[in-house]
C-alpha cells in the first residue's frame, strides 16, 4: 500500500499522460515487488520523474533539488510524493549518497538518473559510477529503465511541454554479488550493465520496435 497523496498523484498523472498522448509501459514484471531497489533511468526531460511515478505500480522515492523545498505548497506536495533534497550547489555529495542509502536500507525503491544531468540531444550519455557503488554498498538490485518520448515532449530550452506519446521500457534487474572480494568488479559490472541496457533499449525504441 502506498501513501494516499502518492497514490492520488499517480492516478492523476496516469490520466494526464493518457489524455496527453498515451503512456505505454513494457516490463512491469521485471520490478521486484519488495526490498531495496534502484531504478536507473535515462534523463532527457523535467517530465521523467512524473512519468516514472505514473508508470510504476510500485511506489518510488526521488531525489530533488534542495531549492524546490523552499517553495511553499510545492514543498509539501513533493515531500508527500517521496522526494528528498539533494544540494547540487556546493553541497556535500556524500550527504546525498547517505540519504539515498538510508532509503534503500528501509527497503524502498529509489530513482536515480545515472547520467547525472538531462541529455542535450535525447541520447543516452555516459554513466556515473555512483549507480554501481550504491547497488553494491546497499545490496540493492538495479532495474534499468528507458523512457522514450519525453525528450520530444519537453527538451532542454523548451518553455512548456507538448503532447506526445510516451513509452517506458523496464529491463530485468542487475543483481550485485554478495561476495565482498568482488566489490570493485561488481560496481563496474553494474554501472556498465546499466549503460549497455539503456543504449540497447534506446536503439530498439528509436527503430520503432
Amino acid at each position: 500500500m502506498g501513501t494516499a497523496v502518492y497514490m492520488t498523484s499517480r492516478a492523476l498523472l496516469r490520466v494526464a499522460f493518457w489524455v496527453g498522448g498515451g503512456l505505454e509501459v513494457h516490463g512491469q514484471e521485471n520490478v521486484p515487488a519488495k526490498g531495496p531497489l534502484i531504478v536507473a533511468c535515462n534523463h532527457t526531460s523535467h517530465l521523467d520523474p512524473m512519468i516514472l511515478g505514473a508508470a510504476f505500480d510500485r511506489e518510488l522515492h526521488f531525489m530533488a533539488r534542495r531549492t524546490l523545498f523552499d517553495v511553499p505548497g510545492f514543498a509539501w506536495l513533493i515531500r508527500n510524493n517521496n522526494a528528498f533534497p539533494l544540494d547540487r550547489d556546493g553541497g556535500d555529495s556524500r550527504d546525498a549518497l547517505r540519504a539515498f542509502g538510508e532509503r534503500l536500507d528501509r527497503g524502498f525503491a529509489v530513482v536515480m538518473f545515472p547520467e547525472g544531468t538531462r541529455s542535450h540531444n535525447g541520447l543516452v550519455g555516459d554513466m556515473k559510477a555512483g549507480v554501481g557503488m550504491l547497488s553494491v554498498r546497499n545490496a540493492a538490485p538495479v532495474v534499468p529503465v528507458y523512457i522514450w518520448g519525453s525528450y520530444s515532449a519537453w527538451p532542454r530550452g523548451q518553455k512548456y511541454p507538448r503532447l506526445n506519446h510516451l513509452k517506458v521500457y523496464i529491463d530485468p534487474p542487475l543483481v550485485p554479488s554478495a561476495d565482498k572480494s568482488l566489490r570493485k568488479d561488481e560496481q563496474r559490472r553494474i554501472t556498465e550493465g546499466v549503460g549497455e541496457s539503456l543504449k540497447r533499449v534506446q536503439r530498439r525504441a528509436w527503430e520503432g520496435e
